[in-house]
């Protein structure tokens, strides 16, 4: 390749004279200097336009986010509202049938002392 390469050159130089030659080759290489830069340019441009849309996106993310974590927040104290209340069901169940083997625990043991047990604290 490298001696394919060198024959270019010499050909080029041969058949073209140097007046006309240098100033191609001149022009050909700013070009693609120029055209390597226009798309260096583009890559930041379209950089620059997605930071742009991400920060307007952001904005519009936190709106969203806050929303929602109100809406958790209310789901939340629902959720522990319904917990207390099923919860002081429960202890009110639980008194009322503490209160009932109460009573019962009392009947049982008045019926297994009977007249006897009155008896014998007078």
């Amino acid at each position: 390749m490298m001696c394919s390469f060198n024959s270019f050159w010499q050909a080029y130089f041969k058949l073209i004279p140097l007046q006309f030659g240098i100033p191609v080759i001149a022009g050909i290489t700013l070009f693609i200097q120029a055209r390597n830069k226009i798309i260096a340019s583009r890559s930041t441009d379209e950089h620059i336009d997605k930071t742009v849309v991400k920060d307007l996106v952001a904005d519009e993310d936190a709106l969203l986010a806050k929303q929602e974590a109100k809406v958790e927040k209310k789901q939340r104290k629902a959720e522990q509202k319904v917990r207390e209340r099923l919860k002081a069901e429960k202890k009110k169940q639980a008194n009322k049938q503490t209160e009932a083997d109460d009573d019962d625990d009392a009947d049982i043991d008045k019926f297994v002392k009977g007249s006897r047990g009155k008896a014998k604290t007078k």
